[in-house]
């Protein structure tokens, strides 16, 4: 039998083989480079969308940042108008409040009721006086609580004293028993429609 040497064959055999692995070792090393490079750029343009979308929304944001602050000073403007034409409002309302309050004190201090001093305060009315009984002072704290003019009567002091005959007529020495008295009293205001405020107006007509 003639004798066949395969130790060549075998190594070029072993060696086609081991050239062919570092083939598929580096094509997947390549594969593994080229997906590892294909998720950072996807990666870095979702995130560059992403930061564009925040910076938009960042932007609008200030946008509408500034829209309020134009609508908060718009606002308070808009507060002060109304404010001040609420105060010339009730200002023009109020201009005859004066000459009805003194008409109506005409109306509720009864006979035997004299009164030597009024003083105002915003709404509140200090008044002091002399009354010849004590029955007059309540006959005062009941008209002033009944008018629509005033409204809680307060009476601070009352004290029985010697008075000159007529609530002071200096021309008459006399003196006779009486009260003097002070109390406070706050404004009301009614609607002129039923206190009658315009009809002075129509008599003028």
């Amino acid at each position: 039998m003639a004798n066949i040497n395969l130790l060549p064959w075998r190594q070029e055999l072993r060696k086609q083989r081991q050239q062919e692995f570092v083939a598929i070792l580096i094509a997947v090393a390549v594969v593994a480079v080229a997906l590892v490079l294909f998720s950072h750029m996807a990666l870095s343009k979702q995130v560059g969308d992403q930061e564009e979308r925040n910076q938009y929304i960042k932007s609008e944001i200030g946008k509408l940042d500034g829209q309020i602050t134009e609508i908060d000073a718009l606002q308070k403007r808009r507060d002060e108008l109304l404010s001040r034409m609420k105060i010339i409002q009730d200002l023009q309302g109020r201009r005859p409040v004066i000459v009805r309050v003194f008409d109506e004190l005409v109306r509720v201090v009864p006979d035997g009721v004299f009164l030597t001093s009024l003083e105002r305060a915003g709404d509140t009315f200090t008044m002091s006086g002399v009354a010849e009984s004590a029955n007059q002072v309540s006959n005062l704290m009941r008209n002033l609580d009944a008018s629509p003019w005033f409204k809680s009567p307060v009476l601070s002091t009352v004290a029985a004293e010697q008075v000159a005959e007529g609530a002071g007529n200096k021309k008459d020495a006399d003196k006779q028993p009486g009260n003097k008295f002070a109390l406070t009293v706050s404004l009301e205001s009614p609607d002129i429609q039923k206190t009658g405020a315009d009809k002075p107006q129509e008599a003028a007509k």
